[in-house]
């Protein structure tokens, strides 16, 4: 199961683009510089713990606030704000963006994989490739049969006069060409099947995949959730943040913490990103680094 839930995510990407690499380019050359800076930041005045960070600026990304970048993101559905405690009773604000078309993406990427399934190409080419050397083979089989006619009939070889002199065919020579060439054809059909049923059984798995994808998708989640924490001076520091899938051939919910936060930080203030594909792209690349 977890493969096919793999499996289907690396399908999803046949449906969109990536990040243009000039503009990832940048944000790396950038990153490198924002990450000592970027996590804490100071808010004068008495607000509640949430309204503190949503109020509030990084001090390396002070030209938005921290709810303006985070509230208004395209690749979010909703966004939401709460308060929970962490394991030693600290308070925690949590942000947590709900990623749009989640359900959709599992819908039309399943139709996809239907289509491509049932319109592989792949198989027509080598259907093409298997005819033609099935009618070559029964060519050189008939040229065989009429060779070894010859031979039996005690002629080894043909003249024919043409108006630049006389050809010969050698029939003992044109027999053992015939042989090899059968045995060569033969081989090329008996690789071609294989490739077919290969294929074949590829389809077969992507067809039932797209299936149980298309019995199951609804309800369907990915969002991202952040955790800040606000001082006793009421400034503030990000702890810690994750994405987090929908398996839905195991109904659970499966987390991946973000290596570097700071990253993701870095990324969502300077987002350009149309596709959940090409964000979660970006996170991998600059993780990487």
């Amino acid at each position: 199961d977890l493969d096919l839930s793999i499996r289907l995510q690396l399908q999803l990407c046949i449906r969109v683009s990536l990040m243009d690499s000039v503009y990832l380019s940048t944000i790396m050359k950038n990153l490198i510089a924002a990450l000592a800076c970027i996590s804490l930041a100071a808010l004068s005045g008495c607000s509640s713990e949430i309204d503190v960070i949503r109020e509030g600026r990084l001090e390396l990304l002070p030209e938005y606030t921290v709810g303006q970048a985070l509230d208004n993101r395209k690749l979010c559905e909703s966004t939401d704000w709460s308060v929970i405690e962490d394991e030693r009773g600290r308070d925690v604000v949590r942000y947590t963006c709900d990623f749009k078309d989640i359900e959709k993406n599992y819908r039309d990427t399943a139709n996809e994989m239907i289509d491509a399934a049932k319109n592989d190409s792949r198989l027509i080419t080598l259907q093409e490739r298997l005819n033609e050397l099935e009618s070559e083979i029964a060519r050189e089989k008939q040229l065989l049969k009429k060779a070894q006619n010859h031979i039996d009939n005690g002629n080894s070889w043909t003249e024919r006069k043409t108006e630049n002199g006389s050809s010969y065919t050698v029939w003992p020579r044109v027999k053992q060409q015939s042989i090899t060439d059968i045995e060569n054809h033969e081989r090329g059909v008996r690789s071609i099947k294989n490739q077919i049923s290969m294929i074949e059984k590829e389809n077969q798995d992507s067809l039932s995949l797209a299936q149980e994808t298309l019995e199951k998708y609804k309800g369907a989640r990915a969002f991202e959730t952040i955790d800040w924490v606000v001082m006793e001076d009421e400034s503030f520091m990000v702890l810690s943040g994750s994405m987090h899938h929908t398996n839905i051939f195991k109904d659970t919910i499966e987390e991946t913490p973000h290596e570097n936060i700071q990253s993701a930080l870095y990324l969502i203030y300077n987002e350009n990103f149309d596709t959940l594909f090409a964000y979660e792209d970006a996170l991998q690349q600059i993780a990487e680094l």
